[in-house]
């Protein structure tokens, strides 16, 4: 009697044409022995499945079945602790693969995209991205009608972040939109209201009534309430972000400004199928006007003068004029510069710094500067960080002197 093995090779050979006498002589046997297999349609194997062996979760088959399809969402846990109840001893995994092949498919919901008119809204959001000097966060802001998107990255996350971000945003886009919707983030945000609506906080309804423009909140856990974007946050990821350097926060900003102008808003959207900067210049006319007078936020707080001079804020330092009467000032901020106060007294102002480690010397807060910093220069081995000084040549300030 063939083995498998032999009964498998001589099929083969048959299917290659060999004749009887051929296979006889390569398996070692006789012609009759090739001969009986051939008549008999022996030319290989069956293999059958062997029926399946009787399983403890069998009996409660049925029961399943029937739960599963009038609640298809059950969890194997709670069928679990139901079936032990009628008796079932067997394993939890047993249960597991049993409803996973029982559970109906569930359908896939539809979504109704959320159309909006030209100017009614912007969508605005932050990002966490990590960097060689740090994590940095993208402030985003697009509008829904147009796809049009503005981005910056900074430090913070604080308040006045924001409100210079959406001030800046809005010239960009060259007018407010009416409604402006975030997430439940703390900037905007105070708390929940008894009904779980959204409370802003102050400064915020002040910068959103200054403005024009109503503020909204996503409702919690709705993240695809603000699906553009959130999207867009994914787009600036893999389109940007993704296999680029940054030598410091501004490169990282020079790279998105200009990667904002050649790629993002000019490249025909997928949605949309227009270009969101020829999108802009539709939508621009039905955007709210900029308010006739800056808007002051009230951000208010004292700071200590350190023995050099300077005061911090948001990881810079600004120095103070020397021969103030006191050690401490108060800092009031704005969306675009700092105001130093003492006695209710303005005594210096700076241009906000972005990022952190900068410090800004204002030139006539020195009485002897050339002196001042030759003796900077030579404490830090003529190596500074002070922002006037990289940005200015030195007769400048030779000529403050005179």
């Amino acid at each position: 009697m063939l083995s498998k093995e032999e009964s498998a090779v001589m099929k083969h050979y048959l299917k290659e044409g060999l004749s009887k006498t051929a296979i006889a002589k390569k398996l070692g046997i006789s012609r009759r022995t090739v001969h009986r297999y051939v008549s008999e349609g022996k030319g290989s194997p069956e293999y059958r499945r062997r029926p399946p062996a009787p399983s403890k979760i069998d009996p409660f088959r049925e029961y399943l079945t029937a739960r599963l399809n009038t609640y298809p969402e059950l969890s194997s846990a709670r069928l679990f602790t139901e079936i032990k109840d009628l008796g079932y001893q067997g394993r939890y995994t047993l249960l597991k693969d049993l409803v996973r092949s029982l559970r109906p498919p569930a359908s896939i919901p539809v979504e109704v995209r959320f159309e909006v008119s030209p100017g009614h809204q912007a969508q605005a959001d932050f990002a966490t991205f990590k960097t060689s000097f740090g994590a940095v966060y993208a402030l985003l802001v697009v509008l829904s009608w147009s796809r049009y998107l503005w981005v910056r990255f900074y430090c913070h996350q604080d308040q006045l972040t924001v409100l210079s971000g959406l001030h800046r945003s809005f010239l960009s886009f060259g007018g407010v939109p009416h409604t402006l919707l975030f997430d439940r983030m703390k900037t905007a945000v105070a708390r929940a209201g008894p009904a779980g609506e959204a409370v802003f906080n102050d400064e915020m309804l002040r910068f959103a009534t200054h403005y024009g423009f109503s503020p909204r909140a996503c409702a919690p856990h709705r993240p695809r309430t603000k699906g553009r974007v959130e999207r867009a946050v994914a787009y600036l990821r893999n389109s940007f972000f993704y296999g680029r350097s940054f030598y410091d926060l501004e490169d990282l900003n020079l790279q998105v400004d200009r990667w904002l102008g050649e790629t993002a808003n000019s490249r025909v959207h997928g949605t949309t199928c227009e270009v969101p900067a020829e999108r802009l210049a539709k939508e621009r006319a039905h955007l709210l006007p900029f308010p006739v007078s800056p808007y002051i936020p009230v951000v208010s707080m004292g700071r200590r003068i350190s023995h050099d001079g300077y005061i911090s804020y948001n990881g810079n330092d600004y120095s103070v004029p020397e021969g103030l009467t006191s050690s401490e000032v108060v800092l009031r901020a704005t969306l675009e510069e700092l105001r130093l106060y003492q006695e209710d007294r303005l005594v210096a102002t700076h241009p906000i710094l972005e990022g952190t480690g900068s410090r800004r010397l204002a030139p006539e807060h020195r009485r002897n500067l050339r002196l001042y910093l030759r003796r900077y220069e030579k404490d830090t081995d003529g190596v500074t960080d002070m922002v006037e000084v990289q940005h200015r040549p030195l007769d400048i300030y030779e000529g403050v002197l005179k």
